[in-house]
C-alpha cells in the first residue's frame, strides 16, 4: 500500500486505469479525481450489462484476437529479418529450430485469419440488428476501418515470410488494389511502388509491425470508448442498468481468454498450415489468387469488359465501400427492429446477394489462369 501511496502522488492512477478499462474491462467511467482505489471501488459496485454476452461478445473477441496476434508478432520478430536474401531462411528457421517456434507462428496465423471473420461477423450484426443507427453511427464507422486495416494488416504479414503463396497472393491482392482509383495510388506510394522487390519487403514489415497495429489499437480504442458513451446496446430481455458487475465481466474475460487460446491451440493442432517452398518470382504458380477478401472484387473487376479501362471496375468497388461507411447516414428507417427495417435489411440482402458469385468468379479466374 505504501508503494501504491507514493505512486499516487506523483502519477494519476486512476486515469491510466481508466484508459485501460477503455479496451472492454468493464464499460464503467471512473472519476479520474478520485484515488484509483476508491474509484475502482465505486465502479465495481455498478451493476452494468456485459460485454461478454452473445452477440455483444464478437467485440471483445476480435480485442483478445489482438492481443495474440500483438504477443506471438512480437515473438517471430525477434528472429525476422526482412530483407530478400534472409526473409524466408528467418521464417525456415522459426518453425524448424527455434523452440515453439513452429506453435507461435501458426497460432499468429490462425488468430489473423480468425480475426478478420469475427471483424467481417460482426459489420453484419451491426447492420442486420440495426446497432449501426443513431447514436451509433461512429462506431459502425470505426467497426469498418478496423476491419480494412485489418485487412491491409493481414495483407503485408503475407509477403514477410516469401513462400510461393505469399509472394503470389500478394502480387495478386496488389493488381486488384491497384486499379482503384483514387485508394490504388495512395497505396502504391505507401508501399513503394509496383514491383515486389526489397523496398516494398521492408515497407509492407513496417506497416505490418509498427502503422497497421497502432491504427488498429486506436480504432478498438475509439470502439470502447464510444460505447463507454453511447452505452451497449441493449438486448432482449436485459436493461441498460441491470446486470453484471465489472468484476464480475472481468472473470468472463479472462474465461473467454481462455476459451480463445484452447480454440487456436485446436486448429494449432489439428489444422496446421503447411509450410512452402521459397519463392520464384520468375514463375507463376497455377491457381494463385487474391486474399478471399479481395476476391469478389477481383470479380467483379474482372466482369468489366476490355475495352472499358481498369480502373472503371475499381471505381464501382470504391462507391460501394463510400456507401458502406455512410450507411448510417442514408438508413433513414424510422426503428431499429428487423420489422421496422423490412425495406433496408431487404436492400442490404440485394447488395449482398451478388457477392457469392462475385467471390466465385473471382476464385475460378485464377484456376482457369
Amino acid at each position: 500500500m505504501r508503494l501504491l501511496a507514493w505512486l499516487e502522488r506523483h502519477f494519476n492512477l486512476t486515469e491510466i486505469v481508466s484508459f485501460l478499462a477503455s479496451f472492454g474491462v468493464f464499460p464503467a467511467e471512473l472519476d479520474t479525481r478520485r484515488p484509483v482505489v476508491e474509484a475502482v471501488d465505486d465502479a465495481m459496485r455498478r451493476p452494468l450489462p456485459s460485454y461478454a454476452r452473445w452477440p455483444r461478445v464478437l467485440g471483445l473477441v476480435s480485442f483478445l484476437l489482438f492481443l495474440f496476434l500483438v504477443v506471438t508478432g512480437a515473438l517471430l520478430a525477434f528472429y525476422y529479418q526482412p530483407t530478400e536474401s534472409e526473409a524466408y531462411r528467418a521464417v525456415t528457421a522459426i518453425v524448424r529450430d527455434v523452440s515453439f517456434g513452429w506453435f507461435v507462428h501458426q497460432l499468429h496465423r490462425w488468430s489473423a485469419r480468425l480475426l478478420l471473420v469475427i471483424l467481417l461477423v460482426r459489420l453484419w450484426r451491426f447492420f442486420f440488428q440495426g446497432t449501426h443507427k443513431t447514436p451509433r453511427e461512429a462506431l459502425w464507422v470505426v467497426a469498418l476501418l478496423t476491419f480494412l486495416a485489418a485487412m491491409h494488416a493481414d495483407l503485408t504479414g503475407r509477403l514477410l515470410p516469401l513462400t510461393t503463396s505469399g509472394y503470389w497472393t500478394t502480387v495478386r491482392a496488389i493488381e486488384v488494389l491497384y486499379a482503384l482509383p483514387v485508394l490504388g495510388p495512395i497505396f502504391s506510394f505507401l508501399i513503394g511502388g509496383t514491383t515486389v522487390d526489397s523496398l516494398m519487403l521492408t515497407r509492407f514489415y513496417v506497416l505490418h509491425v509498427c502503422i497497421l497495429p497502432a491504427i488498429i489499437l486506436i480504432l478498438f480504442y475509439l470502439h470502447f470508448n464510444g460505447v463507454r458513451r453511447v452505452g451497449l446496446s441493449t438486448l432482449s430481455r436485459e436493461s441498460r442498468t441491470s446486470g453484471e458487475t465489472p468484476k464480475v465481466q472481468m472473470y468472463n474475460m479472462v474465461i473467454l481468454m481462455v476459451l480463445i487460446f484452447g480454440g487456436l491451440v485446436t486448429l494449432v493442432t489439428l489444422l496446421p498450415a503447411p509450410f512452402q517452398e521459397a519463392a520464384d518470382p520468375t514463375a507463376t504458380p497455377p491457381g494463385m489468387r487474391p486474399p478471399w477478401y479481395l476476391l469478389a472484387a477481383h470479380g467483379l473487376i474482372e466482369l468489366f469488359p476490355d475495352w472499358l479501362p481498369r480502373w472503371a471496375g475499381g471505381l464501382v468497388v470504391e462507391m460501394i465501400l463510400l456507401g458502406s461507411i455512410l450507411l448510417p447516414f442514408i438508413d433513414r428507417s424510422g426503428g431499429s427492429t428487423a420489422r421496422e427495417r423490412r425495406a433496408v435489411i431487404a436492400a442490404g440482402v440485394v447488395v449482398l446477394l451478388p457477392c457469392p458469385p462475385l467471390t466465385s468468379n473471382g476464385y475460378s479466374l485464377e484456376v482457369r489462369g
